[in-house]
């Protein structure tokens, strides 16, 4: 039976409250530092379980260097992204970033699988790995779900207005969509496999 899944402006990932021990080496501006508060939520889409793992999470003032790189999260999360409905909880809540203007924050994901409706009266099951650790116990995959490269760079968000700006003793909400809809599909021909392209856009809220 497909799920089909509605969205809604602040869901956040799986029951989880974690406050990101923020690392950084140097002040974008060398300045003061504010407070980023960081949730997820997933768009419509029509799957039965699209499950990830989020490794780590980080922010960066540039594109172009990992100077001044804080890592918000370092503690693997999985969670299956069409739970994320009809509550509310924070991934990251109150981390600790030095005043300036951040144009990268990625996540990295080290792993997923994508269960589909099949041809019989079983669903199918497509995973990054016949051996990833957040299938279900005695899971039979059925093909392979492909994610080229996100677990080493991450998979990049689009930010609103391509930076965020946090203020010294500023409080910023960032509110990740994760398309579900967009960001799973079926390889062309016949290798029967799914791919992972993510779509993920980040907006900041006026209130929640």
């Amino acid at each position: 039976m497909h799920v089909s899944v509605r969205r809604f402006a602040s869901v956040v990932v799986g029951g989880l409250l974690l406050v990101a021990a923020a690392v950084a080496c140097d002040s974008p501006t060398g300045l003061g530092s504010g407070r980023l508060n960081l949730l997820l939520t997933d768009a419509p889409g029509d799957v039965v379980k699209a499950v990830v793992t989020i490794d780590r999470i980080y922010l960066q003032p540039s594109e172009d260097s990992d100077a001044g790189r804080i890592v918000l999260l370092e503690d693997d999360v999985t969670t299956d992204l069409l739970t994320l409905a009809d509550s509310l909880h924070s991934l990251i809540q109150g981390a600790t970033i030095p005043e300036g203007s951040y144009t990268q924050l990625r996540f990295v994901i080290s792993g997923a699988y994508l269960e589909v409706e099949g041809t019989g009266a079983t669903n199918e099951i497509y995973a990054s790995s016949p051996t990833y650790a957040g299938l279900p116990a005695g899971a039979v995959v059925t093909g392979s779900l492909q994610m080229p490269s996100f677990a080493q760079t991450g998979i990049k968000v689009t930010l609103p207005g391509d930076a965020v700006t946090i203020g010294d003793d500023e409080i910023v909400t960032l509110v990740v969509d994760f398309d579900v809809s967009q960001s799973f599909g079926k390889a062309a021909g016949a290798s029967g496999m799914w791919v992972m392209t993510p779509v993920l856009h980040g907006s900041i809220p006026p209130t929640l």
